[in-house]
């Protein structure tokens, strides 16, 4: 049960009203997940410092995807690369501008329709 929580500067009018849909339809291909399982949170209007592009006054965007099962460098790999291009496509955020977290949860850490995912299997 993938979650992807999106922080960025851009101001909630500047999400297209599919960006999260689009977004949940990428993940699914990249992690080989059912779309059902996904959960998208775009948070906006954050302020940011990035000491890798500090002078930059383009839109930025931080993002953290949680999952359970561990996690591999290509899944990651392939996870950032899609995403960036994504975020860039979709947002206008460039890839020097999006920083992405990826974090490993068990089904004990995971509470959804008032269980832990662990109660499921």
């Amino acid at each position: 049960m993938p979650i992807l929580q999106v922080y960025t500067s851009l101001a909630r009018s500047q999400i297209p009203a599919k960006f999260a849909a689009n977004t949940a339809q990428l993940l699914g291909k990249v992690l080989n997940k059912p779309i059902k399982a996904m959960t998208i949170c775009v948070n906006c209007d954050q302020i940011f410092y990035s000491g890798l592009n500090p002078e930059s006054d383009g839109p930025f965007s931080l993002a953290t995807l949680r999952h359970i099962g561990k996690p591999s460098a290509a899944v990651n790999r392939t996870a950032t690369e899609e995403l960036s291009k994504h975020f860039e496509r979709e947002l206008g955020i460039k890839a020097i501008d999006s920083k992405f977290v990826f974090v490993e949860i068990t089904a004990d850490e995971l509470g959804t329709r008032g269980q832990l995912r662990s109660d499921f299997d």
